[in-house]
């Protein structure tokens, strides 16, 4: 049994805590700005002419795919939401990519 005043816990675990708690926040955030990536590429695409095609749908799909992670890593699966948001980001390229070889 802890005495008045003790922690149930030592410092380091004190401090593990923390920095996962920290970990989950920035991945969280990470996922959400990473999620706007992908209407953000859709927009200036878009304003620059060129049309709709399944490059659009990889980006939306990346968005789609970054918001997920971004709401797991809040639920603590950091692991899987780097994960995802790695995904989103290769989705983005191919859609940037796909979307440069509509245009040439």
């Amino acid at each position: 049994m802890t005495e008045r005043g003790e922690q149930p816990y030592g410092a380091e675990v004190l401090g593990q805590l923390q920095r996962a708690r920290v970990a989950r926040r920035w991945v969280a955030v990470a996922g959400g700005v990473i999620a706007l990536l992908g209407p953000g590429v859709i927009w200036l695409r878009v304003a620059r002419g060129v049309p709709f095609g399944a490059w659009a749908v990889a980006c939306l799909l990346a968005a789609a795919v970054c918001a997920g992670a971004a709401v797991l890593a809040r639920r603590g699966r950091t692991r899987r939401a780097l994960a995802l948001i790695v995904g989103g980001v290769v989705l983005v390229v191919v859609g940037d990519v796909l979307a440069t070889a509509t245009v040439t």
